[in-house]
């Protein structure tokens, strides 16, 4: 899928996942996963002992799947995928951006990139931009944010579980990381509005993200503390 890279296992997984959703698969099955990932990197995700004529690998290993998704360093806690039923999961907008990026940086074989919003970063960040906590934070009212109202900003609730709260904070930080690159040294708009922001509203974002992350540190190791995972 790309040329000039060496990917790692789990950028391998995210690519596959990735052709997924282009192909119309949003969400995706756990196995739908599996499948995806054996036909587009068959060495890596293909079961072993088990080789055609060809060389190429017959079956796909779903274990090894599984174990990128649940295991202790998921690309789920990496914010890039999460889950939204039962076996059943999509890419986060922080996903799909790092996926996209891994793509050019394959086609033009450099890593140096210039980097453009997706509709759904523009939307993630449309909803933090207007979220309470950002008004209340206008009002100069941080101390008027409740948990709850941090909860909705990350994305999270308070019986999310210790995977979910690290997806979701990685995921609200590699968005912004993304905004910053696209946002250096110029405004960017919205689409479809007059709304702007800039570097400064990311900080600011960032700053905002910093002291929740302080003030509601006792309630957050209660969610950090659940460790009973499961596919």
């Amino acid at each position: 899928m790309t040329r000039g890279t060496t990917l790692r296992i789990s950028e391998k997984l995210l690519l596959a996942a990735y052709r997924l959703e282009e192909n119309g698969k949003r969400p995706f099955s756990a196995e739908d996963l599996t499948v995806a990932a054996w036909e587009n990197f068959p060495d890596a995700f293909g079961l072993a002992g088990y080789r055609g004529r060809d060389g190429k690998l017959l079956y796909p290993d779903s274990e090894r799947v599984t174990k990128k998704i649940i295991s202790t360093t998921p690309i789920r806690k990496q914010g890039l995928l999460k889950k939204v039923g039962r076996r059943v999961y999509q890419l986060t907008e922080g996903g799909r951006d790092q996926a996209r990026l891994l793509l050019r940086r394959g086609q033009i074989k450099s890593r140096v990139e210039k980097i453009a919003l997706s509709r759904e970063t523009v939307s993630a960040l449309k909803k933090l931009f207007s979220s309470k906590v950002m008004d209340k934070f206008k009002n100069n009212l941080l101390t008027e944010i409740t948990f709850s109202d941090a909860c909705s900003f990350w994305g999270i609730s308070p019986r999310s579980s210790a995977v979910e709260l690290e997806g979701e904070i990685a995921n609200f930080e590699k968005i912004v990381q993304t905004a910053k690159e696209a946002a250096k040294n110029k405004m960017v708009s919205f689409e479809h509005s007059g709304d702007v922001f800039g570097e400064s509203d990311l900080e600011a974002l960032l700053r905002v993200h910093r002291e929740l992350l302080r003030k509601f540190q006792n309630e957050l190791l209660i969610i950090q503390q659940r460790t009973d995972e499961r596919l």
